[in-house]
């Protein structure tokens, strides 16, 4: 290593001693966090493991989460057996959708568009081959959804009291999709709204139609 690389390193140790870059998608303590939602399901299903997981897909911090935590409760003899993880994503912005089915394992650069699902728009996520690898190793699928069947999820779900943001409504789509192509008699799925409506207001009240 010469000098400069060297000090550099050095640079940014010093500056680590009191300084914390805490971005979730980087930071692998968040995912120790997350990893409880894994075991809130089992402890809710009677310390049984749901079938199938149906999940969103942008940088990956729950997806990666809960597959920390199906793991360790397997590891502790709590769960014998992993569940099936299906990761979403918005057909306008899906590379690792894209990148699954290729066999790659590079991350594709894709032609980004606008979507509802602004919270998994994610173009270039840092953790992709780990999320790849994540839902391959448990026999799972990348599903994208359309911006009409957000939309569609979103007002059914609102109409029946559900107030969440659009970026949950592509998780909901994707569950539809599964449980229209996928699913088996039986299968025991669980899937989560993960925001709230009152974080897109704005967009909320364009798509009720209040201007």
């Amino acid at each position: 290593m010469g000098e400069a690389p060297r000090a550099i390193c050095a640079a940014v140790m010093a500056a680590a001693q009191d300084t914390f870059y805490a971005s979730h998608s980087w930071n692998p303590f968040f995912f120790h966090g997350t990893k409880t939602w894994a075991y809130e399901v089992c402890e809710q299903l009677g310390w049984q493991p749901p079938d199938t997981v149906i999940l969103p897909a942008g940088n990956g911090t729950l997806l990666l989460g809960a597959s920390i935590g199906f793991k360790e409760l397997a590891l502790a003899g709590i769960i014998d057996r992993l569940p099936r993880l299906v990761a979403v994503q918005a057909a306008a912005c899906d590379p690792l959708a894209q990148m699954a089915a290729s066999g790659s394992q590079t991350l594709p650069v894709i032609d980004k568009q606008d979507t509802l699902a602004e919270g998994i728009a994610i173009a270039a996520p840092v953790r992709a081959a780990q999320m790849v690898a994540a839902v391959h190793a448990v026999g799972g699928l990348f599903i994208t959804v359309s911006e009409e069947e957000i939309k569609t999820s979103l007002l059914s779900l609102c109409r029946q009291g559900f107030y969440i943001e659009p970026t949950s409504a592509a998780v909901t789509a994707g569950v539809t999709r599964y449980c229209a192509e996928q699913a088996v008699p039986g299968e025991v799925i669980v899937s989560l709204f993960t925001g709230h409506g009152l974080k897109t207001t704005e967009k909320m009240l364009k798509l009720g139609g209040v201007s």
